[in-house]
Formats: C-alpha cells, structure tokens, sequence
C-alpha cells in the first residue's frame, strides 16, 4: 500500500499540473461535474471534512 506522503506527492503533482494547463483543467472538471452528483458532493467533502478533524484532533495518527 502506497505510504501518505507519497499519495500526497502525487496529489500535489496531479493540482500543479492541472493549474498549469487550463484546457485540461476544464476538461478534468467538466468529467467530474457529470460524473458526481451534488449530494455525492457533499457526502465526499463531509468525509473528508471528518477525516481532517480526526487526524489534528489525534496527534499521534500517523
């Protein structure tokens, strides 16, 4: 299993890439707005939301 700070890596890579290049940003977006639902939306920022909150509130978590 990929450690977190390679994910990470990869995320930060994948956002700079798509802050550089508008066309595939736009292109990245538009799939994403047809794939998910705005219910699904929120139910996905709402986990994440939980997950950060978890991780500061437990010092320890790696």
């Amino acid at each position: 299993m990929p450690s977190n700070k390679m994910i990470g890596t990869v995320v930060i890579g994948a956002a700079a890439f798509l802050m550089r290049n508008k066309k595939t940003r736009e292109k990245t977006m538009s799939q994403i707005k047809s794939l998910a639902t705005p219910e699904m939306i929120e139910k996905v920022k709402s986990q994440l939301h939980s997950i950060t909150k978890s991780k500061s509130s437990n010092p320890s978590a790696h």
